[in-house]
């Protein structure tokens, strides 16, 4: 593709991929997953790979190093401003504070309150980069769905099927021992999918690829090699908590590397990594009470250099509505498509009155074929929500701006991506978080366990909008700027100011 033909690049994403362990002088490179307009109206997919991408962070000048506690932000004209690569950021970064041979993680070297900029990862900075040279161009993300079924019959838990689809495209992978001794399966089963899922195949246009294999590790790879091709933008799976330490587990059991096969073709072998990173599955309070964190409420994040990127499709549903009261019939994928499209998972009446494990027992048993349809729907299925919720292709990259959808979960980083763009467009820095943010006041504040605060309503003052038109004159309780001190900050405010 000539440059002249190209109108407008997108980030979708980007990765990060440190110099191998074992060459030290190789370059740090980015992985960028662009979706690229060309003049003419069309678009494509394309990766970029960005040896030694530098990023910055700054340094205040000798001259006001004067305070012991580090700032919100410094003002411009009183740092330093370095570059660095991603894999060199703690090793310069010390340099530059005086202290060449610091040994710890990037929060302890911010300890230190004279540094700056640091925070931010560099994937962000890449992305806001295009976001900033291209502002005009938001168009929705891709989405391909993936969804495994495991043996329940015999209580080996492997995988007998898989199905990924994306938009007109539908693959499925199934093992040869799951449908042995049936005959004319291909036959059988175009009918059994016109049979079921008739108007879904016209009204998308569906293309249906079935292969047969001969172990469960072909069915991952098979369904990924697809995934390579088609380039989506999200991978999504509902509870990928369920699927992806199956999908795992079912490579390196026969000594594949899952970083051969999620990492694009087009990676160096020496760059491709993967690691999956399950969700805190429980949190403590202060008072160090232990409370469970549901399933739909965690975060699990997949690492990886790819076209694509992994998300569960049901904890993103939960955390765009965090302000919605709980689903009352649970986050399962029957209960949303019931709410949002009025249907369910695909059903039989041979099965009628059996549900969960005895259900998929039956069906596995029974009617192995119809239970190939109800894999294909369960991917179909989710494509059609996310199609009217615009969840994924819309809500969740609106929302995420420049930052990692790893940080999806947390607001606060979130909006630190973004104040740090506008801290500079003030022309100021803004200042970076350690592992010690306590100080030497914090230990005068009282302990706030057991506390309930409430405020009386005849002492609040009466200062809402005066919005109603039949009664200029009255307050309202609708207030335009509302600000919010947590009890510990209030009292420091109170004791030393």
């Amino acid at each position: 593709m000539k440059d002249k033909d190209i109108k407008s690049i997108e980030c979708r994403f980007a990765v990060f991929c440190p110099p191998p362990s074992d060459d030290k002088n190789s370059a740090d490179i980015h992985i960028v997953k662009e979706i690229i307009h060309k003049d003419d109206g069309t678009s494509a997919p394309h990766i970029r790979i960005i040896p030694n991408f530098k990023r910055r962070f700054w340094i205040t000048k000798k001259g006001f190093q004067n305070h012991k506690q580090s700032k919100e932000w410094e003002e411009l004209d009183k740092v330093n401003m370095f570059e660095t690569t991603q894999s060199q950021l703690i090793h310069n970064v010390s340099k530059a504070i005086g202290e060449p041979y610091f040994q710890g993680t990037n929060r302890m070297l911010n300890r230190n309150p004279y540094i700056y900029g640091t925070d931010i990862l560099s994937t962000a900075v890449i992305k806001r980069r295009y976001q900033n040279k291209y502002p005009d161009t938001v168009t929705g993300y891709s989405v391909a769905v993936y969804d495994i079924e495991t043996d329940v019959v015999n209580g080996t838990g492997d995988i007998i099927m898989a199905t990924l689809s994306f938009k007109d495209r539908v693959f499925t992978a199934i093992n040869k021992s799951f449908l042995n001794g049936l005959t004319n399966v291909n036959e059988r089963l175009n009918k059994l999918m016109t049979k079921y899922l008739g108007e879904y195949v016209e009204k998308r246009k569906i293309n249906w690829e079935v292969v047969f294999v001969d172990h469960e590790s072909d069915i991952v790879t098979e369904c990924f090699k697809r995934a390579h091709e088609w380039k989506p933008d999200f991978v999504a799976i509902w509870n990928i908590n369920f699927d992806m330490p199956k999908t795992i587990w079912a490579l390196e059991k026969v000594g594949i590397d899952p970083k051969d096969v999620f990492s694009d073709p087009a990676i160096p072998a020496k760059y491709r990594h993967f690691k999956y990173r399950q969700g805190p599955k429980q949190k403590v309070t202060a008072s160090g009470k232990v409370t469970p964190i549901k399933p739909p409420m965690q975060w699990h994040t997949v690492y990886c250099p790819s076209s694509f990127y992994f998300i569960d499709a049901m904890c993103a549903y939960r955390h765009i509505r965090i302000s919605d009261p709980e689903e009352s019939g649970g986050y399962s994928l029957d209960n949303i498509l019931d709410k949002h499209l009025g249907i369910r998972k695909l059903k039989f009446k041979e099965a009628e009155g059996l549900v969960k494990i005895d259900w998929h027992q039956f069906m596995q048993e029974k009617y192995p074929l119809e239970y190939v349809i109800y894999n294909v729907f369960d991917c179909v299925s989710i494509e059609e929500l996310d199609e009217v919720t615009l969840d994924l292709s819309l809500t969740l990259p609106m929302f995420s701006g420049c930052s990692d959808f790893e940080n999806f979960k947390s607001q606060p980083r979130r909006l630190a991506d973004t104040l740090h763009y506008f801290c500079l467009e003030k022309n100021k820095v803004i200042g970076t978080t350690s592992d010690q943010m306590t100080t030497e006041l914090d230990k005068s504040t009282l302990s706030l366990e057991g506390w309930i605060i409430t405020l009386p309503a005849h002492l609040l003052v009466e200062n809402g909008l005066q919005i109603i038109k039949e009664n200029p004159t009255y307050h309202t309780s609708v207030r335009a700027h509302v600000g919010d001190l947590d009890v510990s900050a209030s009292s420091n405010f109170l004791r030393f100011n």
